[in-house]
């Protein structure tokens, strides 16, 4: 009888798919333990692609330069023997210097520290997007506002076939890795389904100068983004104008509007200036938690308190 490959692409990956799905209910409890915070189904689907890729699939991820790194790594079949190297908080995994308490790592990326992310406006809700960030380059958070993570792969696809040509040996070695994606779309689309729309996934979104900023209740104050680039001029200069900065920001949060302060503190953490640090933390959790954001407070707390780490590869095999 002949061989027939399209039979044995779609047993092997029905076959992961159906595997990585009946992990999940235990790795969104682990998440749910140690993070504060929902999964979405979409973070299966990837893993099925990932872990039944073939070696022209792999060699199409790996000319992208993508790995599952962070969440992800709990769906791999021992993943959730995973635990923190030196009794370090497993939160840490992942989570680069500048990083907003709002991105959780799930994917590596291929160069100057890329690396892909979950964006949790409210640790209550599921997470809104895709985020991504080059954590050694000047490491502001965007998205391009991909839903999962099979389509964030087909952008950076799409990006390699706008770069280099459809027919150039770049998109053709990407060829098998798009069929894959093809084959797991349905999945894809059944897993957002399932999960429901986020709640502040279509909300208007704005950022500061160096990240996106969450969607807030409407009665938590204005963040002033438009001012994000003057206040990080004036806290780089440092003295009295900065000072009176933070002051607004801390007076504010006292008063019941912690919109400002989150702003501001988020600009504080991605400066990473000593002279800031405490004050910036302040404002920061003081907003998370006054928006009832708590899991995303000890997140931030959790990442201050370990921030000189010289590895974001926190999660080991236990000896």
């Amino acid at each position: 009888m002949a061989y027939d490959a399209a039979v044995d692409d779609e047993a092997r990956r029905s076959r992961t798919l159906a595997e990585i799905r009946s992990r999940f209910p235990a790795v969104e409890e682990r998440v749910q333990r140690a993070y504060g915070l929902r999964v979405p189904r979409h973070l299966a689907v990837f893993a099925a692609l990932w872990h039944s890729a073939d070696d022209a699939e792999r060699a199409g991820l790996n000319q992208l330069g993508v790995a599952p790194f962070g969440l992800t790594e709990y769906l791999a079949p021992d993943g959730l023997s995973l635990v923190g190297a030196d009794g370090l908080d497993e939160r840490l995994h992942g989570r680069y210097r500048c990083d907003p308490a709002e991105f959780v790592t799930v994917l590596s990326g291929d160069s100057d520290g890329l690396h892909f992310g979950l964006w949790y406006d409210d640790p209550a809700q599921l997470p809104a997007f895709v985020v991504f960030n080059w954590a050694r380059d000047s490491a502001e958070t965007w998205t391009n506002g991909a839903a999962t993570l099979l389509v964030q792969l087909r952008h950076r696809i799409d990006a390699v076939a706008a770069d280099y040509g459809t027919d150039g040996p770049e998109a053709r070695q990407l060829r098998p890795l798009s069929a894959a994606l093809d084959w797991f779309a349905a999945a894809d689309r059944e897993a957002v389904a399932a999960d429901g729309l986020p709640t502040w996934a279509r909300s208007p979104r704005q950022a500061t100068a160096v990240s996106l900023f969450p969607s807030l209740p409407p009665d938590s104050g204005d963040p002033r983004l438009a001012r994000s680039e003057q206040r990080l001029r004036i806290f780089r200069a440092g003295g009295p104008d900065a000072d009176g900065l933070i002051a607004d920001a801390e007076r504010e949060l006292a008063a019941g509007q912690p919109a400002y302060a989150l702003a501001v503190g988020g600009e504080l953490h991605w400066l990473d200036a000593d002279e800031y640090r405490e004050r910036g933390l302040a404002l920061l959790v003081g907003a998370y938690r006054a928006l009832g954001r708590d899991a995303l407070a000890g997140i931030a707390e959790t990442h201050a308190a370990h921030r000189d780490l010289r590895t974001v590869s926190v999660l080991t095999r236990p000896h």
